[in-house]
């Protein structure tokens, strides 16, 4: 994986969460759920999502989609929503830790 460099901070992003599910949100809503890893700058506590699977776990059009994901999301205890743009992401959006 590359190096991630806070350029706040200046200093290494380290690992936060791994295993973490992040949901790729389309117009229509659910579009694909990846498995990557959360890593948070220890300076400013910025976190991000990276080093992503080759592949989504699960896409929409699967059979089985919705229980697949929840059960994902359970088992990792970390989710991150994906949203095409800044506009896309609704008000009472949650970000977990």
């Amino acid at each position: 994986m590359p190096k991630i460099v806070c350029e706040n901070c200046q200093v290494e992003f380290r690992p936060f969460h791994n295993g973490t599910v992040v949901i790729e949100m389309a117009s229509f809503g659910e579009y694909k759920a990846w498995m990557a890893d959360s890593w948070r700058c220890p300076g400013c506590g910025a976190v991000i999502a990276a080093g992503f699977a080759e592949q989504p776990f699960a896409e929409h059009f699967e059979v089985g989609y919705t229980e697949m994901v929840e059960r994902e999301k359970i088992a990792s205890g970390h989710v991150v929503y994906d949203y095409e743009c800044l506009g896309d992401v609704p008000n009472d959006a949650e970000t977990s830790d």
